[in-house]
């Protein structure tokens, strides 16, 4: 008998605040079934069948881990909300002659009851939705998903057994918040306001203080290598920033607003006003998470739609020809015309030509595709340190990880590559040079290096060829430099050796060129094999003067960065989805909670005269006064984050900028409205309480 009154205690403590209860459950349910849906495409066998797919189940992956720290943090957060809510009905169970024993058999049942809903429905849904979920990510990959519907057992146990584990942890938690209060404390639980937090002026100028300095860092990143270094410190200095603020600076704000005659003696103002300042630790609190959330969706978004939407650009850009090949020479000796002109024959005349096409075509049997479009050069790259206005080739920096930020990726060219390439005529002489550098300018008379001599710069550039290896796409600066002799000009620092024996400079000859048909994997990788043993016949032929050959084909990496650009995209929807979820539970249960704080002032004020159109005035006061705020400092800190962005987004082969503009202000402008649709709606949940208090 009395198993079945904790039961039907519980179930009806659960309808009676469904209100509360129903967009905890809702919120647990979309989380267990996004939890679900990310081991389910982590696990995907056509996935794992497709080249680059490891990308993806690595960002599913990593999804997964996401949701379950974010879940955790956030149902402990709605938890903690609804036991206050239901602390005063414990502490009236209590007073009637319930002993705390009895109150946690009805917690427990209300646990079993709230549970069950939540990881029942969520897998449901995700079983449901998982083959719709399946082909919309295919269909962003590009990919078929086909028509069949499977159910992962591993992705339901996995799933399962981590929600379990999470509200156990809750029901503990909330089991151990009763007993330590006795009935009175229950009782007055849901009604203890808050102190606005002492030293609020100082409290609020650090806050300032270190939005600053985050900012500061940001907006002064020039290189992604900087970006990677910085990224994380300035996060959490702007969320701590974020919370100092919303919780010190908004008592400040709404003080002044008090000081404010003609503002806060007004029947639209003075009920808000006067009843937020009073609770603005919690309040600046969840006002903060608010706009943390927001700022998280807006920048999940805006890169990654930019990198999706800019992925073919970028694959232009870094692959310019259907077939990519990078020879690395060996030292001064490789870097000589008589090997590169040999190299240039064998690519250039087609197959019999020379002895490696001849071997090459007799292993590969079949029509050779003509070559087209093929551009060929030299290049050394080296890595530089700024030195005495010049720079100090320092390659052991570069090999063991170490790599200066200040450094620049140094890449040498010669003058006839460069004229033939850019279609120019230049001239120069022994001592003079062409520079280009990616963004900020060099702005030197003249260039030296250290190991290699000195050079006057006749002029800076403003446009070079494509050379694949951009500074748009590089983890550091980039500087292209011309010179009329390129042999004389890096083979003083060619054959000098760092510490583990490699060369400190890395020359390469260079060779591109289109073929028909090259839009086919299966093509392009038959004249990439083609390409590559006649290299390897050379390299036979010549000796040492070739280290290795890199052949990279357009149709297989745009495969790859498509496998990664969108597996990210997936990956940040469905993230938003759940952060967008959190943010609208907030505002609700922020809106809730403060609606029966606020429902006994208002009856008063209704008692004295105060009419239901006035509270509506009043409450939309307070909208304005303060709930548009965390969406104000989420657009504050999109923009001061754009360089650290940008630089970040340069990492994954992005290269344009206006694009990454127009996506985050859109994603702005869309997120601002849902953000307006949903105050409106929560303020008509607040609104229902309010002006009900009388009646």
């Amino acid at each position: 008998m009395k198993l079945h009154l904790y039961r039907r205690l519980a179930a009806e403590g659960i309808r009676k605040n469904r209100r509360l209860y129903a967009p905890y459950m809702m919120a647990g349910s979309v989380m267990v079934m996004i939890h679900y849906l990310l081991h389910f495409l982590e696990s995907s066998p056509i996935i794992n069948e497709v080249r680059g797919g490891d990308f993806t189940q690595l960002f599913m992956g990593l999804g997964g881990v996401v949701i379950r720290f974010f879940a955790l943090l956030f149902l402990f957060y709605t938890n903690s909300f609804l036991i206050r809510q239901r602390s005063r009905e414990f502490g009236l169970y209590n007073v009637l002659g319930m002993d705390k024993r009895n109150l946690t058999r009805i917690m427990i049942w209300e646990s079993v009851f709230s549970t069950a809903i939540s990881i029942g429905s969520g897998l449901l849904l995700g079983i449901l939705f998982s083959k719709l979920a399946e082909i919309g990510f295919f269909y962003i990959l590009k990919l078929d998903a086909g028509y069949a519907m499977s159910v992962s057992v591993r992705s339901l146990a996995l799933t399962l057994r981590f929600f379990l584990e999470i509200y156990l942890f809750l029901l503990i938690c909330t089991v151990w918040r009763v007993w330590r209060l006795n009935p009175l404390e229950l009782l007055q639980s849901s009604q203890v306001g808050e102190k606005p937090p002492k030293a609020q002026r100082l409290t609020a100028l650090f806050g300032l203080l270190l939005l600053g300095s985050a900012y500061y860092l940001a907006v002064t990143i020039k290189e992604p290598l900087q970006a990677i270094l910085v990224f994380v410190a300035a996060v959490l200095m702007v969320i701590a920033a974020t919370y100092i603020l919303f919780i010190a600076g908004s008592v400040t704000f709404c003080r002044m607003l008090q000081k404010n005659k003609r503002y806060y003696y007004k029947p639209n103002h003075f009920v808000s006003v006067s009843s937020m300042v009073y609770r603005m630790k919690r309040n600046g609190a969840g006002l903060a998470s608010i706009c943390i959330l927001s700022t998280m969706i807006l920048v999940m978004l805006s890169c990654t739609v930019a990198l999706y939407v800019g992925d073919e650009t970028s694959i232009q850009k870094r692959f310019p020809r259907h077939i990519n090949m990078e020879v690395r020479l060996n030292g001064s000796e490789g870097l000589k015309r008589e090997l590169t002109d040999q190299l240039e024959d064998a690519m250039t005349l087609g197959a019999g030509s020379s002895a490696g096409m001849e071997a090459a075509a007799a292993e590969m049997p079949g029509a050779v595709p003509a070559r087209q479009n093929i551009r060929t050069y030299r290049k050394v790259a080296a890595y530089g340190l700024p030195l005495d206005g010049g720079y100090s080739i320092d390659m052991d920096r570069w090999v063991m990880g170490a790599a200066d930020p200040t450094g620049r990726v140094i890449q040498f060219f010669s003058l006839e590559d460069f004229n033939e390439l850019m279609g120019t005529d230049a001239d120069l002489a022994d001592d003079e040079c062409l520079i280009y550098c990616y963004g900020e300018k060099y702005g030197r008379d003249t260039f030296s290096i250290t190991e290699g001599g000195s050079w006057r710069v006749k002029a800076e550039m403003d446009d070079f060829f494509e050379s694949g290896f951009r500074s748009e796409i590089s983890a550091m600066s980039l500087m292209d430099v011309v010179v009329k002799d390129l042999d004389a000009a890096a083979g003083a620092f060619c054959d000098l050796t760092c510490q583990n024996g490699q060369t400190w400079a890395y020359p390469e000859w260079i060779c591109e060129y289109d073929i028909e048909g090259g839009d086919d994997e299966e093509t392009a990788r038959t004249e990439a094999a083609r390409a590559g043993a006649a290299i390897e016949q050379i390299r036979l032929a010549t000796g040492a003067k070739i280290r290795g050959t890199d052949i990279s084909m357009r149709v297989v990496e745009r495969r790859y960065s498509l496998m990664m650009d969108g597996g990210l995209l997936f990956l940040g929807l469905l993230l938003s989805i759940v952060f967008v979820i959190a943010s609208v539970l907030i505002i609700y249960y922020k809106q809730i909670s403060e609606g029966y704080e606020d429902q006994a002032r208002f009856g008063i004020m209704q008692s004295v005269g105060m009419t239901k159109r006035e509270i509506r005035r009043s409450i939309n006061s307070q909208i304005l006064t303060v709930f548009f705020l965390p969406l104000l400092f989420a657009g504050i800190h999109l923009i001061f984050a754009f360089p650290l962005l940008w630089q970040l987004l340069r990492l994954f082969g992005s290269v344009n900028l206006a694009l990454f503009v127009r996506m985050a202000q859109l994603c702005f402008l869309v997120y601002g409205v849902c953000y307006a649709a949903v105050y409106k709606l929560t303020a008509g949940a607040y609104y229902g309480i309010v002006s009900g208090a009388k009646e």
